[in-house]
């Protein structure tokens, strides 16, 4: 049996799930609102109750963490305890029992994984970017801070900066507020509008660029895609901020191979047999490294250059 784990509301997980129908493979797909009852670690036994079904993890044949978060009980328990601090605590608890007991689970499964859990969660930006110095892959000048006078001198130096966020945070909306973690430009003209301390940002230089790459890693092959952003003023900082009336060209690539080994081995660091990698071909015929994102959506790589991704990831799963 296949196992997945993802969101309801995740498109690429079904168009994979459609595949291994054809395929008539058995799975087990488990979503954000999935609880993992009657779960038991007993020995080496792994086991958890889903509807009328025993799950024993030995019997799992490939594991495919997609997304979402692995839940072992519902927050809403907690709901009747008036005490804050009693209920603050509790929370607290139970995530850090949850965290152990999900470990164990996926350790068990990770011969048999395309990602986890614990592995896509918890990507350090500022580590990769530290790994990658260490493997010789170029990336571009970066600051971490929080003052308004290192950030000034980091402007002058570079003339123009872009700011991201330092993690892989997802946009959020509460209410009628959206809080926009695209990239944006920063230029001396910006700084006037800042305090003398703010939070913790990261800011690096702005590279000149001939194209942006997009891969996509699977197993041990990267699907790329070259995205000729830099023509249009929408696109040119953030290629994210997608103009619909009139798109970028996209088309299939295909890294040097130095640096392709190279990424191999940052992804093998950081336990990732799946990933999207974010690349910049500069004005200076350089290859710059941005960053990786575990999660990220493949399909806009797929369905230009024709990868078909959907298929080998239900084939590697079928396999």
């Amino acid at each position: 049996m296949i196992l997945i784990k993802s969101n309801a509301d995740d498109y690429s997980t079904t168009q994979v799930l459609k595949w291994l129908v054809h395929f008539n493979k058995k799975f087990l797909r488990l979503n954000n609102s999935t609880l993992l009852k009657h779960l038991e670690i007993k020995d080496d036994t792994i086991s958890f109750v889903y509807g009328n079904q025993k799950v024993i993890l030995s019997d799992v044949s490939k594991y495919w963490y997609r997304r979402g978060r692995w839940d072992t009980f519902s927050r809403k328990q907690l709901r009747h305890i008036q005490d804050k601090k009693l209920n603050t605590y509790l929370n607290f608890f139970n995530k850090e029992v949850e965290r152990d007991v999900i470990a164990t689970l996926e350790k068990s499964l990770f011969s048999k994984s395309l990602n986890s859990y614990q592995t896509s969660s918890n990507i350090n930006k500022l580590d990769v970017l530290k790994s990658c110095k260490e493997l010789g892959i170029k990336t571009p000048e970066t600051l971490v801070t929080n003052s308004k006078e290192a950030l000034k001198d980091f402007v002058t130096t570079h003339t123009t900066i872009i700011t991201k966020a330092v993690n892989n945070l997802d946009p959020n909306i509460k209410g009628n507020v959206f809080a926009d973690l695209m990239t944006k430009k920063i230029t001396l003209e910006n700084l006037d509008t800042l305090p003398k301390t703010f939070n913790i940002s990261l800011f690096q230089n702005l590279v000149e660029k001939e194209f942006e790459i997009r891969s996509f890693f699977l197993v041990d092959t990267f699907y790329s895609m070259a995205i000729f952003s830099q023509n249009d003023e929408k696109t040119k900082v953030d290629f994210r901020n997608y103009n619909m009336k009139s798109p970028n060209r996209c088309v299939p690539f295909t890294l040097p191979t130095s640096l392709a080994s190279k990424l191999r081995e940052l992804l093998k660091i950081y336990k990732l047999n799946s990933a999207s990698l974010d690349i910049i071909y500069t004005t200076d015929d350089e290859y710059k490294f941005l960053e990786i994102n575990p999660i990220g959506q493949y399909d806009m790589v797929s369905k230009p250059c024709n990868y078909y991704l959907d298929v080998e990831i239900a084939n590697h799963l079928a396999s």
